[in-house]
């Protein structure tokens, strides 16, 4: 596919206007936010649908924390309204046996590198997926290191496609042997800052961090201090292994949602509060705490149950 719809909207980024809509009418703002959304990946999906070549194969790549997960679910539920019938995988089932995994010169693993992933595994199963034919997803277990149990078998027809999604998925070493006119590329992030009259309030990078913060400690009991220590490596991944890919893709998705701040800060600033002021990340935490105390807060609860936050808020 060309490269031609690969611009992506951008919100309404102004702290003045977020924090009036967030103490006169949230409800509204928040509509609007998850309507625009939508509307964008429905569009994609038409397009998609559009196509003269049948496309078999979407790859979906993204930072840590762009949404990628739920995006997939959306944009699946998209296209089966034009009549494609999608399935998603996820290119974290095709990581190696852990005593596979290349080391880093610090000694640890590098489980960030495209060479952690089984790259022929990944390739086989998109050429497939291409040829119409079934592919199979491994069940890997975190915890156990390795796949365990049955692989997923899908069969693929006509009006099938696979969502290969991961960090990766831009990745040219997975499509080097497939036709583009048989693939699309999607860009997952958040493309803008927020800023007021004097410049910028959060960043996003921090926006992305904060999602993560809250995410950590509602799913995977991860304190702040440990995400917080985590996130200068997750960054560096990312220079290496993701944007370097991100102007290949065919639609870029801008995932921010611009009253998230009014719901997160509800939700982040107690967590960040548990810093001591001894750690290493005491002034990071200030810091991210003082940009999001500028925005008004906006209830979780009115947060709808579809919308994208809910991978972050629970």
């Amino acid at each position: 596919m060309s490269n031609f719809a690969s611009g992506y909207i951008k919100y309404i980024n102004h702290l003045e206007q977020i924090n009036d809509a967030a103490i006169n009418n949230p409800e509204k703002m928040i509509s609007e936010v998850e309507g625009s959304y939508s509307e964008h990946l429905e569009n994609i999906a038409r397009n998609i649908a559009s196509q003269k070549e049948k496309i078999k194969v979407c790859m979906l790549s993204g930072p840590s924390s762009s949404g990628k997960t739920t995006t997939a679910r959306f944009f699946k539920e998209k296209l089966a309204k034009f009549g494609i019938n999608a399935h998603i995988v996820s290119m974290d089932n095709y990581y190696l046996d852990r005593k596979l995994i290349p080391f880093k010169a610090d000694g640890t693993q590098d489980f960030e590198t495209v060479t952690a992933l089984d790259i022929a595994h990944i390739e086989e199963a998109i050429l497939n997926a291409v040829n119409n034919k079934t592919i199979t997803v491994p069940n890997y277990s975190f915890k156990e290191g390795k796949a365990v149990g049955e692989s997923e078998v899908i069969d693929i027809g006509e009006n099938d496609m696979i969502i290969l999604e991961g960090i990766h998925g831009l990745n040219p070493i997975f499509t080097k042997h497939v036709a583009p006119e048989k693939l699309c590329k999607l860009y997952v992030s958040v493309k803008q800052q927020i800023k007021d009259v004097n410049g910028e309030v959060i960043s996003p990078f921090d926006i992305r961090l904060t999602r993560r913060i809250v995410r950590d400690m509602q799913f995977r009991s991860t304190s702040p201090e440990r995400t917080l220590s985590m996130w200068d490596s997750v960054n560096e991944g990312e220079d290496r292994y993701i944007r370097p890919y991100r102007l290949s893709a065919d639609y870029t998705v801008n995932s921010i949602h611009i009253y998230e701040p009014c719901v997160l800060r509800t939700i982040a600033i107690p967590i960040l509060r548990e810093i001591a002021e001894d750690s290493l990340y005491y002034r990071k935490a200030r810091d991210l705490e003082s940009r999001l105390m500028r925005f008004e807060p906006v209830s979780p609860s009115l947060v709808p149950e579809t919308s994208l936050l809910k991978e972050f808020i629970g």
